[in-house]
């Protein structure tokens, strides 16, 4: 895989330098950034205006910078001649079995890089000052504006658009001031613009009722008879790990022979001539031999890491789902007493998605369908709730194998 140099900057011999054209657009950001009022949606629309678009990559082809880019551009040190380790790290997609996705973390090392800054450092602190504040204004005014554990959220779905819906409070005052019941609700995200997308679907689901509906369904579940002879057997079973310790066991090899190679590189430059006259082609050709082989080791070295974490995922999913496994034998009355929170966990942990209808049923469910993410049941299935509805019960891992 070839490495590309991070926008504004060009790679060449393995090293940074600063790329102009492109460099016009980082400049501009962390100015507009600095001097004036505006936000990352503020300087994306400033950047269409003016015309400053991005110079096409094989890794993309939007052309446009959108806020999110703009962020990262400002979070990311390498602009200010910095080097980080750490920035990112792979973290597993939920419901996926060799899916990893890649984190930004809040702590990471940084370090002085080799390459020339496109900003100053003064520039780049009053950067991340003023991100810094806007992250503290954020939280301080959405704070204490909902604490309610919306146990659904974002994993029903928007039977119009596909988006995930979100738990939100409708407040409402009589005409002699006082308030009425809070009335908590799931509606789907995309009822304003956002990014350009506009849904129709304007109805707000009770929560109550679709909550208690979910766990109807599990409860109705678990309540077979042969739910926990089978639960017990998905427990016993072993983790297969066989492929991801081949590939543990390759990337070690591969590092001892790396540097080997190294030692034998480092050996051969320190016993040549120097009297020789071809002494500095010599040794032009062993440092560049011995630069890429260092390439190489931080290459294995990375994938070893990230093949030893993929493991420890494996391992930790395993005792992750024995562990539902066995509140689900018991779930009809654990969830009885379990807080908000430790709901939204377990719900979190072995639903994959919930599909409503567009309209409200007849018996006044939006109930449509589950899909799980662990496979606690063996076939796709229907589940009759109380109200005479219908629920389609599908396991996803099921219907991947």
């Amino acid at each position: 895989m070839v490495a590309l140099a991070p926008y504004g900057y060009k790679l060449e011999d393995g090293k940074l330098f600063i790329n102009e054209e492109e460099a016009v657009a980082i400049r501009t950001i962390f100015d507009q950034y600095v001097n004036t009022t505006i936000g990352a949606n503020g300087i994306s629309k400033y950047l269409e205006n003016y015309g400053i678009r991005k110079i096409p990559r094989q890794n993309g082809k939007n052309p446009l910078f959108d806020a999110g880019l703009i962020r990262k551009i400002l979070k990311n040190p390498v602009y200010n001649g910095k080097i980080a380790f750490g920035r990112r790290t792979l973290e597993k997609v939920h419901g996926t079995r060799n899916e990893y996705k890649q984190v930004e973390q809040d702590e990471y090392l940084i370090s002085e890089g080799i390459h020339e800054a496109i900003v100053s450092d003064e520039v780049w602190q009053a950067a991340q000052v003023k991100l810094k504040s806007q992250a503290k204004k954020y939280e301080h005014v959405n704070k204490g504006k909902d604490t309610r554990t919306h146990l659904l959220s974002g994993i029903v779905k928007c039977p119009i658009c596909g988006v995930g819906m979100f738990g939100n409070k409708c407040i409402k005052k009589k005409k002699d001031g006082t308030k009425y019941k809070d009335f908590y609700y799931y509606g789907c995200k995309h009822r304003q613009m956002i990014r350009g997308h506009k849904c129709t679907f304007s109805k707000q689901i009770r929560e109550e009722l679709l909550d208690d509906a979910v766990a109807e369904v599990i409860v109705k579940i678990v309540s077979n008879p042969k739910f926990a002879s089978m639960m017990q057997e998905k427990i016993n079973m072993k983790v297969d790990t066989s492929e991801i310790e081949k590939e543990i066991d390759n990337y070690q090899k591969e590092l001892r022979k790396s540097h080997s190679t190294k030692f034998k590189l480092i050996e051969e430059i320190d016993n040549l001539d120097v009297e020789d006259k071809h002494y500095k082609r010599r040794k032009q050709d062993l440092d560049d031999r011995l630069y890429r082989m260092y390439d190489k080791i931080d290459e294995l070295e990375s994938s070893l890491i990230d093949a030893k974490a993929k493991k420890q995922t494996i391992e930790a999913e395993k005792l992750t789902g024995d562990n539902i496994y066995k509140v689900l034998i018991y779930f009809d009355k654990l969830y009885k007493v379990m807080n908000d929170v430790e709901r939204r966990q377990l719900i979190s942990a072995l639903i994959s998605e919930i599909q409503v209808y567009e309209e409200k049923q007849s018996n006044g469910q939006w109930l449509k369908s589950i899909t799980f993410k662990l496979p606690i049941i063996e076939e796709n299935l229907n589940i009759d709730l109380d109200n005479d509805e219908q629920v389609e019960c599908v396991s996803l891992l099921e219907k991947r194998s």
